[in-house]
């Protein structure tokens, strides 16, 4: 439930107002969710690939082929679905940074600048909690990844030529997440605000 209630006995400058502040309130409680899975995304789903990947040793022969293809496909989705996170928290907190000018500007003062004014404001798409969780995720994947190639090279249930074609899908699999990284890098929050006075 909003914290500001709409009236119809308040003016348009005042409507608009409370308008502003009903999103505001929605955009803290979506930064908030988005904050909450950035932070637990990195020791729930990291621990589970570490140990699935551990456990790979154990299988019998062909399912063991199978684990080694699962674990580095498994990446591309928590690598993405991380970025994903951080890009709406980005556009969260850069939607209420809109607000809070949108909302000195009909007040003429400046009443309220938490995400205007922060010091980390522009610097990484998704704030510093963003950047440290993505680069996390995308350490513990490269960790991954490499200790999955390793145990393919090694693995006596490979034939020289499956090793090389599953050496050719790690380095492509490594290849989509830099990429998808990269595309994270360069993303830019476009204001969506309009006010008219």
């Amino acid at each position: 439930m909003p914290r500001h209630q709409l009236s119809s006995e308040i003016s348009p400058k005042g409507l608009a107002l409370e308008a502003l502040l009903t999103e505001y309130d929605a955009l803290y409680r979506i930064a908030e969710f988005r904050l909450a899975a950035l932070d637990r995304r990195i020791p729930i789903v990291g621990s589970l690939l570490t140990v699935f990947l551990g456990t790979v040793p154990l299988l019998p022969g062909p399912s063991q082929v199978l684990g080694l293809i699962a674990v580095p496909v498994s990446l591309i989705w928590l690598v993405r679905t991380t970025i994903n996170h951080a890009r709406s928290f980005e556009d969260a907190i850069r939607g209420i940074e809109d607000i809070e000018g949108k909302v000195n500007d009909l007040l003429d003062d400046s009443l309220i600048g938490f995400q205007s004014t922060h010091p980390s404001r522009g610097h990484t798409v998704g704030g510093r909690t963003g950047s440290e969780t993505v680069g996390a995720v995308v350490l513990a994947s490269c960790l991954l990844l490499s200790i999955s190639l390793w145990m393919g090279m090694t693995s006596a249930e490979m034939s020289s030529g499956v090793r090389s074609v599953y050496a050719l899908g790690i380095g492509l699999i490594a290849g989509m997440l830099f990429s998808i990284v990269g595309s994270w890098r360069l993303y830019r929050y476009q204001s969506r605000v309009k006010v008219d006075d």
